[in-house]
């Protein structure tokens, strides 16, 4: 707290006396006291009028209530700025809660759906190795199928090579075509005729010993 400081007052030539400022500011707004009358104290070098006091002290208030504005303005803009970060790490606490919930969530709905499908998988007893649908041999016939159609294509371009080459194409050369399209026919045959016999196979070692896990079920293909 600022020491009150103790004025000597005098009017035309005889003191009045010694009063605090504050005293000698109400005395003023009194009119016990005079803006003509004189002041003096520890630190002034001559008297001076009242009215000087009065308008130093009046100077003085004024700043110091700027002063405690200021400081009150940032005080509540310090007290708004806490307010706001606490709001904000508490959204962004929640925000990260929500994510990892979700985030939780997401991955327990993936193992069961992992699950579910496993629980649905083949596992051949052969190789061990685990699919979700065995192989059909039905799908055998349209490949022998294909096969037997490019033998044949292979074939004729070897007899029109042999009968209307005009000597332009080697023996040998049509003799490899023709033993090419008879394999490529013998092996799409063998296809068609397994693609009757064989069953559902596993895609890794074509075992047909498989099963669903804790079920013993086997595919029927339509």
């Amino acid at each position: 707290m600022a020491e009150i400081v103790q004025v000597r007052v005098s009017r035309e030539g005889k003191e009045l006396g010694g009063y605090p400022v504050p005293e000698v500011l109400s005395m003023l707004k009194e009119g016990a006291l005079l803006p003509t009358d004189f002041y003096w104290h520890e630190g002034m070098t001559d008297w001076a009028p009242l009215a000087q006091l009065q308008a130093s002290e009046a100077r003085r208030i004024l700043a110091e209530r700027a002063l405690h504005l200021k400081q009150e303005e940032a005080r509540r803009a310090e007290q708004l700025a806490k307010v706001k970060a606490e709001k904000e790490e508490t959204l962004a606490q929640e925000k990260a809660k929500a994510k990892e919930e979700e985030d939780r969530a997401v991955a327990e709905a993936v193992r069961i759906r992992i699950q579910r499908r496993k629980e649905n998988f083949f596992t051949c007893n052969c190789c061990k190795d685990t699919f979700e649908k065995p192989v059909d041999p039905r799908g055998l016939f349209w490949k022998g199928f294909a096969i037997i159609i490019l033998a044949g294509i292979v074939f004729v371009v070897a007899l029109a090579l042999a009968g209307f080459g005009g000597g332009m194409s080697p023996p040998v050369f049509v003799l490899g075509l023709t033993v090419i399209s008879a394999l490529a026919a013998l092996w799409g045959a063998i296809l068609i005729l397994s693609s009757g016999l064989r069953s559902p196979f596993c895609p890794g070692c074509h075992s047909t010993n498989y099963s669903r896990p804790n079920k013993g079920e086997r595919p029927v293909f339509d």
